[in-house]
């Protein structure tokens, strides 16, 4: 009788066992199923702010003139809005501390302030430039507000943001 038991004791322990595991699994897929809702943001995030110090300095290395500089951005972001834009909103605010730009592409309506001037509620790209007046520059998109320092020299800043079973997620760099 005495064997018997045994078995049965062991029987339970490698159903717990594999019981277990199925817990585990299930809560392992569970958590990266909801990482991988703005992953792709996070990975061009970091595209983004390598990419865009590789530009910056090869404008400065170059000697490229403001007008020059801001030609090159240009183009960076529009590469940027092309390949990106089917499902995000992206907004980009460069320049130096005489001149700001903010290049934008939206899905959705959002109302966009820069430094309190009204720059869009439509969707689409749009650009616009301001005259910083102070030592940083506040882009507001609808109810959202983000502050960016402008610094001597070359600037850029970005926002990204994606809508996924009806939450948002941003990104800042």
């Amino acid at each position: 009788m005495k064997r018997g038991g045994n078995k049965r004791g062991q029987f339970y322990l490698v159903a717990a066992i594999i019981l277990t595991m199925i817990i585990i699994s299930i809560a392992t897929i569970s958590n990266y199923s909801k990482r991988s809702k703005y992953s792709d943001l996070n990975s061009l995030k970091d595209e983004l702010q390598i990419e865009s110090a590789r530009v910056l300095d090869y404008g400065i290395h170059n000697q490229l003139t403001q007008v020059q500089m801001n030609e090159l951005i240009q183009n960076f972001t529009q590469d940027y809005i092309n390949s990106e834009s089917s499902d995000k909103n992206l907004y980009f605010v460069f320049g130096t501390q005489s001149n700001i730009t903010l290049k934008l592409y939206q899905n959705n309506e959002n109302n966009v302030f820069l430094d309190n001037n009204f720059v869009t509620n439509s969707s689409g790209t749009i650009v616009s430039n301001i005259n910083p007046a102070g030592e940083n520059i506040n882009l507001t998109i609808d109810t959202n507000s983000y502050t960016f320092d402008i610094k001597s020299g070359e600037n850029f800043y970005f926002v990204i943001s994606k809508e996924a079973e009806g939450e948002e997620y941003v990104v800042t760099g």
